[in-house]
């Protein structure tokens, strides 16, 4: 009996031993970066066929002599976190799914819908989950979120969102450094599949609050809203290029975005202040809304009032105003007047909201 169970636990760890030995001389993921050298090599050949000149072969020669004879690897990306920044030092969570995952040319194809994310910052992890670490491919996709629609079934709760928002600060390069300035903008804009959530437009939210929070809404539209109709009415507005007028979208109209020069809304509107409705709208329309006014509420904090009130986005007012010799009362606007009238306070103060 003890022989028979010596030859069964023996034979047991020459198969381990097999298998471990079998994974480290040729691992799993080795066949993928064959298929993907070997689709190259022959895209390659099919380019050196068509070349016509001598020099554009023998260029064409040493791509494919690498193709030939590749050097397989682990390729990963090494994240770094908030404490691990200052001192210039890798963080602990890697990124090693591009070692299978290696023709970027089908990443980008699949993530069309996000095609700024940066991959080399954040990694793949942050929005489909699985195992970043892993190399065998059922333990790095173990508890992963494929497709996008499996992405969302994750909004059950405000935390889900919070959760990434989090994850992706952590990650993020120091703002202080120039040098390392994340390229990814604000992540309280950003939905769970990664893409940027989409504005609703301020009838969607006035549906309610017109009646919820009929005070706040009415003074709101009495002011904010229709402030771009004043910003259009200003000489130098007028008189001003697109570029010019530009600098005005970005804080008198609602979702602006400065690539496209497109704006959603006219005016400071629900949004502007905020964030984009996507992701608090849904779950105010599927009853659950102390999720959404937790995510709202989020997307309204000082720093968002900032971005937009603070006097050097008017300096290149005080040049057309100055170089024309009009009067240095320029700055107190009809607006001002409405918040005087609105909120009774001095008029030497109105214009400092």
């Amino acid at each position: 009996m003890k022989r028979k169970l010596f030859l069964l636990f023996s034979l047991a760890f020459l198969y381990a031993s097999y298998l471990w030995i079998k994974e480290e001389v040729k691992p799993d993921w080795v066949k993928y970066q064959q298929a993907f050298y070997q689709k190259k090599l022959k895209a390659m050949e099919k380019e050196y066929k068509a070349a016509t000149t001598e020099k554009g072969k023998k260029a064409l020669d040493k791509k494919m002599a690498a193709l030939r004879s590749p050097k397989y690897e682990i390729k990963q990306i090494l994240m770094k976190g908030t404490n691990t920044w200052a001192k210039q030092k890798n963080g602990d969570k890697v990124d090693r799914c591009i070692t299978c995952h290696i023709d970027e040319s089908v990443l980008k194809a699949s993530h069309a819908a996000v095609s700024e994310f940066p991959l080399d910052v954040y990694g793949c992890t942050v929005c489909h989950k699985g195992n970043g670490r892993a190399l065998i491919e059922a333990e790095a996709h173990k508890g992963m979120y494929n497709q996008r629609r499996q992405m969302q079934k994750r909004l059950v709760s405000a935390d889900k969102v919070f959760e990434l928002w989090l994850e992706l600060t952590e990650l993020s390069p120091e703002e202080t450094d120039p040098n390392l300035t994340p390229v990814w903008g604000n992540f309280r804009y950003q939905s769970v599949t990664g893409e940027k959530s989409i504005y609703l437009g301020s009838q969607k939210c006035l549906r309610c609050h017109a009646g919820l929070t009929a005070p706040h809404a009415e003074q709101w539209k009495r002011t904010k809203f229709t402030s771009f109709e004043r910003v259009k009415q200003a000489p130098d507005f007028i008189e001003g290029d697109e570029n010019y007028r530009k600098q005005c979208y970005k804080c008198h109209t609602t979702g602006y975005n400065p690539s496209t020069g497109q704006y959603v809304e006219e005016g400071v509107t629900c949004e502007a202040c905020h964030g984009p409705g996507e992701l608090f709208s849904y779950f105010m329309d599927v009853g659950k809304a102390q999720e959404g006014q937790k995510i709202a509420r989020v997307n309204s904090p000082y720093n968002v009032c900032f971005e937009c009130h603070i006097s050097r986005h008017h300096e290149m007012r005080v040049k057309f105003f100055k170089d024309r010799g009009l009067s240095d009362d320029w700055w107190f606007t009809k607006y001002s007047n409405l918040l005087v009238e609105s909120e009774k306070i001095s008029p030497s103060q109105g214009w400092l909201r």
